[in-house]
């Protein structure tokens, strides 16, 4: 999934009131007024939140095409490499 059908989802699933809030955030940036810091803050979060989604469906992806190894697996590589004793 892109970035911008996440968005889209994102849009189409968040409430009328929060995503008025948020143009009108984009708006406020064409005029040199000072812009309400909660609202940049909401929106450096959920673009962090969307980048973390796709950075997870990306590495889901990966995995389903073979190119990742299992968690175990990886664990067991790692205890073997730093002689890393087995819990008990």
């Amino acid at each position: 999934m892109t970035l911008k059908e996440l968005l889209l989802q994102e849009i189409n699933s968040t409430p009328n009131e929060q995503i008025e809030d948020l143009f009108g955030f984009f708006k406020s940036l064409k005029v040199p007024t000072k812009t309400p810091l909660a609202s940049y803050r909401e929106l450096l979060e959920r673009i962090d939140y969307l980048e973390a989604i796709v950075g997870i469906r990306n590495g889901l992806d990966e995995f389903d095409q073979g190119k990742r190894i299992p968690a175990e697996q990886a664990l067991a590589i790692l205890q073997q490499k730093l002689s890393i004793p087995p819990r008990p």
